[in-house]
């Protein structure tokens, strides 16, 4: 059986109680770090040392630095977010392969606040602030799909610079499983 895809148009709002728990509301499913510990999976380390290597000087990693050619080692580990200003929120562009695989689903065109009503999480302010911010966020979380796995989340800001139009802030979100 492949992956759902999810498509999803508006919080249902009557989603409580145990029912939130459940789905993931509890708090201590998403735990920002600060840094990566030095048990954290390298391919995750990885790339958090390339989003920095590329965020020279306070200028943000470019799309033309984060070409697919140049991301091989981490493709299919991640998801790409656009932001959205009509919407205050961030659409998927693309969701990862290892992404649809770990989850089972494949929410590429939902937005993050989809996301969050589904899972009661808070993806959506995590990539607000991440694009406020112009910096990472790392996280450890329980992938809401699978009770028994977590996993590394990287969310990184890149800039997409487009001609004759203004800027778009992108986020490459980045899961990588860990052992419990």
């Amino acid at each position: 059986m492949g992956p759902m895809h999810v498509s999803m148009h508006a919080c249902d709002g009557s989603v409580t109680g145990n029912v939130m728990a459940k789905l993931g509301g509890e708090r201590d499913r998403e735990i920002p770090l600060t840094y990566l510990d030095d048990d954290a999976p390298p391919a995750a380390q990885a790339l958090l040392d390339f989003w920095n290597a590329h965020a020279s000087e306070g200028n943000l990693p470019t799309r033309s630095d984060f070409q697919p050619d140049n991301l091989i080692p981490w493709i299919d580990d991640i998801s790409i977010y656009e932001y959205v200003p009509e919407k205050d929120d961030f659409q998927i562009r693309l969701e990862g392969e290892n992404i649809i695989a770990l989850t089972g689903e494949n929410w590429r065109g939902a937005f993050a606040r989809e996301v969050d009503c589904r899972f009661s999480s808070g993806l959506h302010a995590a990539m607000t602030a991440v694009r406020t911010t112009l910096r990472p966020q790392i996280h450890h979380l329980r992938i809401f799909q699978r009770e028994w796995q977590s996993g590394i989340r990287l969310l990184l800001p890149v800039l997409l610079q487009k001609p004759d139009k203004e800027d778009i802030i992108q986020i490459f979100l980045a899961i990588f499983p860990v052992d419990d």
